[in-house]
Formats: C-alpha cells, structure tokens, sequence
C-alpha cells in the first residue's frame, strides 16, 4: 500500500491593499507585498527542493474587505495563487470582509475538503463586534462526523484563529470556546491545527493527540510563510522567513 504524502505550502495575514481606499496605520505591515509574497514563497520553497501539492491561505488575506476596492485586491490574490499552478484552500480572517462573498470569490466553502487522501476542515468562525471569535455549535462536531463517516481521511483543521497555547493579551486572539474545540480534534482524531491571526505566531507543538501551530504574518519582516509535510499520520511544520 502506498503511503500517503502530502506537502502544504501555507501563508496568513497578507493585509493586502493597492487598489482599495484603505489606509493602514501599522508601519510594521508591509500590505504593499500580498501578491510578491505568495510568489515569493512560492519560488522560495522550490529552492529548497519542495514540491508543494497545496496553497493553504489563512484569512486576513486584504486589509479591510469592507473597503470600496477592496474586492479587486482579493481577485489579484486569487489570480496569483492560480498562477502557481497549485489547488488552493483559502478562509476568510476578520479582516476579510463578509464571508459569503469570500466564498464566491475563491469557490471554497466551510465544511471537509479531500486532498491527496486528506481531509481538510475548513472553519469560518463567528467574530463578534468586540473581535471576540467563537465556533458556532453546528461547527463543533465536525471533526467526530467526518471521522466517524470517513475514517480513512487522516484530517487537518483550519482557522484563522489560534486555539493553543493561550495568549495572555488584552486583545482576544484565541477562539472563546478553544477548550471545546480542542476536545474535538482530540475525539476526532485531528492529526494537525493550523490557524493564523496572532502575528508573532505560534511554535508547532503536540496537545493531546493534535499538532498546533500559528504562523507569523507574513506582512511582516521577516515575512514568515511555512512549509509543512504530511507522511501519513506524521506531521512536519517547516516556518521559513523570505527576509529580503
């Protein structure tokens, strides 16, 4: 039997603006680079000699989707993601704008989606005014379904926001119900959690079964994307900076 690989090349938190009437205020976001950074990882990791078989975006993709023009910036994404000639997986951040249109944008839905033998769970969590962000209760039992329904899938989850370890920060990075959300994965066997959001990021780590990581934005110097290897059950996460 052969066994299964797959090789993920993963970016977040792009805050994209050109053609949007949008001005950002954070001198450390380089939002000018959305496009050059998905080429540049892109070129980067097949200097290493890898071989991606999916583009995984992780929300916050443009600055503020809500901004008149912001809808062309999104299409640009998405027209130099095809470019790479990849399948794409993208969800939306809270930065993104109204997820519905996100969807009709990239054609990529909440739910499971199967990959080289892999099921991949895509969430869009409920962000409150406040950014408080919350999984919805219908959300929560995913990972037990399809596992129940498809236990050959080994299965990754993603999400814009963090789940662990806890942030200690007066802004609410992790997910409000994370503790429930954890429970999931561990019940239904999630093999790897990858969220975005928190821009310092977070080191691949195991917790109760489930590997977690949060990526560094990749807006920022030194403007991280990751690499990450799946072989079989067995998960790799590969953070690499373009730096230049």
């Amino acid at each position: 039997m052969t066994r299964l690989s797959l090789d993920l090349l993963v970016l977040a938190d792009l805050h994209y603006i050109h053609a949007a009437e949008d001005v950002c205020t954070i001198k450390e976001r380089r939002c000018e680079l959305g496009p050059a950074l998905i080429r540049a990882a892109f070129q980067d990791v097949h200097k290493a000699g890898v071989r991606p078989d999916l583009l995984v975006l992780l929300g916050d993709l443009v600055n503020n989707g809500l901004a008149p023009g912001a809808g062309d910036d999104m299409a640009e994404l998405i027209q130099v993601a095809r470019e790479t000639g990849l399948q794409v997986l993208a969800l939306p951040g809270n930065h993104d704008g109204g997820y519905k249109r996100f969807v009709e944008q990239w054609g990529c839905a909440p739910g499971l989606h199967e990959v080289g033998g892999y099921g991949f769970l895509i969430y869009h969590d409920d962000v409150a005014a406040d950014d408080v962000t919350t999984r919805p209760a219908e959300a929560l039992a995913l990972p037990e379904q399809v596992a129940r329904r498809r236990p050959d899938l080994p299965l990754v989850a993603l999400q814009h926001n963090p789940l662990h370890p806890p942030i200690e920060h007066e802004y609410p990075f992790i997910l409000a119900n994370a503790d429930l959300i954890q429970r999931g994965y561990h019940e239904g066997g999630v093999i790897l959690s990858l969220s975005g959001h928190y821009h310092p990021g977070q080191a691949a780590h195991a917790h109760q079964g489930t590997v977690y990581a949060t990526l560094a934005a990749g807006c920022e110097a030194p403007f991280w994307y990751a690499h990450v290897r799946l072989r079989g059950r067995e998960v790799e996460v590969h953070a690499r900076a373009l730096e230049e």
